[in-house]
């Protein structure tokens, strides 16, 4: 789709067809096999689909590309197949099913349907939509967010490292110190009080969907920072013993002595 590339003879990657002149006319189709399986499609990684038909057919390892070409001419929502690519040897090996009475045509078509659904958060497509119109599809099926799926794992993580820093606050008699944005203070310090919530619990139920929503809506793939972050009903410092502190404030010092933070005036912490 607009660029160009120089003509001559190109080797083949195909093994088979190395050193030949010309294609035969008449080469046979891929041999589909039958197999025991249950209808619908398998993600196999990369792109690679097993199409498995209810008449017991199998296209396996039919590969799918997103993102080549948006054709105009047929645009439809990205979830219905719209920027994707399938190999043709496999839409010609399904049509030879159907011509041969081994495949519905409709189950053919909502197999292929299917597949560019499935493989709809694998490649990315949702970063092709508007963010108004993935905000929308979020607030109508929420569990189904397209973009909610995707950073769950990533979310996940967030609160892990949340409940973490909780479980060290709340042992000040082993983390005496605690590093945040504006230094390090004592973990009894007012100044820390203030940056971290008087209570803290893992969300679940809908505090959970709603806590998804705001994060994965919000967060910046190449930062890794959210609306969370800032958060006051979420620990965001980090209380840490004396060694911790020391190792903390070493890695926060540079060669000539110069300190990449500050130490609060008011609790004045000696790790």
């Amino acid at each position: 789709m607009g660029s160009k590339k120089k003509a001559g003879h190109r080797r083949s990657g195909n093994p088979a067809l190395r050193g030949a002149g010309r294609l035969d006319a008449a080469a046979a189709p891929t041999a589909v096999p039958r197999q025991a399986v249950e209808p619908g499609v398998v993600l196999l990684g990369a792109g690679r689909v097993n199409v498995n038909l209810s008449t017991g057919s199998s296209l396996p390892d039919v590969m799918f590309d997103f993102a080549k070409v948006f054709p105009h001419k047929r645009e439809r929502d990205l979830r219905d197949g719209w920027g994707y690519s399938i190999e043709l040897p496999a839409v010609l090996d399904l049509l030879q099913l159907v011509q041969d009475g081994r495949a519905d045509p409709g189950q053919a078509r909502d197999l292929l349907l299917l597949a560019a659904r499935e493989l709809y958060i694998p490649f990315e497509a949702y970063t092709f939509e508007a963010e108004d119109h993935l905000e929308a599809l979020c607030l109508q099926d929420p569990p189904n967010c397209p973009l909610c799926q995707a950073r769950r794992d990533w979310f996940e993580s967030e609160l892990d490292a949340a409940d973490n820093l909780w479980a060290r606050y709340t042992q000040p008699e082993k983390h005496r110190f605690i590093a945040g944005r504006s230094g390090l203070h004592e973990v009894t310090c007012p100044v820390a009080r203030r940056e971290m919530p008087p209570t803290y619990a893992r969300p679940a139920g809908d505090a959970y969907t709603a806590q998804l929503r705001r994060y994965a809506h919000s967060v910046d793939p190449h930062s890794g920072q959210s609306d969370l972050e800032y958060a006051r009903d979420h620990p965001r410092w980090k209380a840490m013993t004396s060694a911790e502190a020391r190792a903390w404030m070493a890695e926060n010092t540079g060669p000539k002595g110069g300190r990449s933070y500050k130490k609060c005036r008011r609790c004045a912490p000696a790790p």
